[in-house]
């Protein structure tokens, strides 16, 4: 981002100074004179692979930026990685071997992070990333700028969108071996609820997927309504279905597919569609938006199209961990840095994100304010809903 956060103002701007070096003798695994060595678990493979895989490149954009305004107190941020290969074992694995490994702390994206999250507690082991399971509304020591899922409680504002765009019937679609997919559709389903939407029928869309039966069971539900508690290209195969059986779905909308490449691939198909995305959508054009892109172009170029969700996800995770490091002194620690960031209020991404962070009052509590894009008439683009973000009610389940 632009600035890093100084301890002394963690709401304002402060850039490290590369004199500022006077940190010999640091005894924190992964901290050396000149370097913070960080460890990193994501899917590089497995089912999970599509939603996460960009997040490595908006971390190395992140750093990158950092790396070359001379580091964190003169220290370059580095990272090692592990393929958790979307599995609740291999994610364990993978992060008992990086701190093993000696790292100082953790980033994180994944959809199994079940796995390892008690360990990393135990061990005391900072974690920054995305969250999309319940144990990071749990550990103390776990950060995210947005919270999806929480082991109970949901909140009104899925539900507050599709009634107030015409919704009264719905039908959720899920992996049904998938565990944060079904966990996800209990939380939908509790919203859709809240506002009077009855959930006529669940659905299951594991690949592959047989259009005739699954289209067949979304029209039998009566639904009006289709939404996704899936990975987007299942989500879009799933609207494909309803289309061919001409199942009367006035509203579709999915927490997953904000991505260029559902254009691409469904086209039409999805026209109309909506899809929610918990920080302001790349239409919205911010200043943020465009420094993020011009670090994707010089430091992860290989990614295209660069405006994916999860490398956005792994530019503003990075960001907290670099905030959290400079908070944290010349010699940081692992509860050090914990400290730190649970002390920093007022984060916003430098705009990217609905609301502003508290990640000590906010922490363990839901995300209620969303923002919603809808895919144009020709399948090209994304339009922003106004207004933008939208925000509802936390609710009980």
């Amino acid at each position: 981002m632009a600035c890093l956060v100084a301890l002394v103002a963690l709401d304002g701007c402060a850039t490290p100074s590369q004199a500022d070096t006077g940190h010999g003798g640091c005894t924190s695994p992964g901290v050396s004179r000149d370097q913070i060595q960080l460890g990193m678990v994501y899917p590089n493979s497995g089912n999970a692979e599509s939603l996460f895989g960009s997040f490595r490149a908006g971390v190395d954009a992140r750093l990158g930026v950092a790396n070359a305004a001379g580091g964190v107190r003169g220290r370059k941020v580095t990272y090692s990685w592990q393929d958790d290969e979307s599995t609740l074992q291999m994610n364990l694995a993978a992060a008992s071997s990086l701190v093993n490994s000696g790292v100082f702390a953790m980033l994180e994206s994944t959809s199994v992070a079940t796995g390892s999250a008690a360990y990393l507690h135990s061990q005391g082991i900072p974690v920054v990333g995305s969250s999309l399971e319940e144990p990071w509304t749990v550990y103390d020591n776990m950060f995210s700028y947005s919270n999806l899922l929480a082991a109970s409680g949901s909140v009104s504002t899925y539900g507050d969108f599709i009634a107030s765009h015409g919704g009264h019937r719905a039908v959720i679609v899920v992996s049904r071996f998938v565990p944060t997919s079904v966990a996800f559709a209990a939380e939908l389903t509790a919203s859709l609820k809240s506002v009077g939407i009855p959930v006529v029928a669940t659905v299951d869309a594991t690949s592959p997927i047989n259009y005739v039966n699954l289209g067949k069971q979304i029209k039998d539900s009566g639904a009006d309504t289709l939404v996704g508690s899936v990975a987007g290209p299942a989500f879009g195969q799933s609207v494909l279905a309803a289309i061919g059986a001409q199942a009367g779905i006035k509203v579709s909308l999915s927490p997953a597919g904000y991505d260029a490449r559902m254009l691409n691939l469904f086209k039409t198909v999805i026209a109309g569609a909506y899809f929610v995305v918990d920080f302001l959508p790349f239409e919205a054009d911010q200043p943020a938006h465009r420094e993020f892109l011009a670090a994707m172009a010089q430091y992860a170029p290989e990614t295209q199209p660069a405006n994916q969700q999860a490398a956005l996800a792994g530019w503003i995770s990075g960001d907290i961990m670099l905030r959290g490091l400079q908070a944290s002194g010349d010699c940081p620690t692992r509860a050090g840095l914990i400290s730190a960031l649970r002390a920093v209020h007022g984060y916003t991404a430098d705009g990217l994100l609905t609301q502003p962070i508290d990640f000590r009052a906010d922490f363990g509590k839901l995300t209620r304010c969303l923002s919603f894009v809808q895919v144009s008439a020709d399948g090209r683009h994304f339009t922003p809903v106004d207004p933008m973000p939208q925000c509802g009610r936390l609710i009980s389940r």
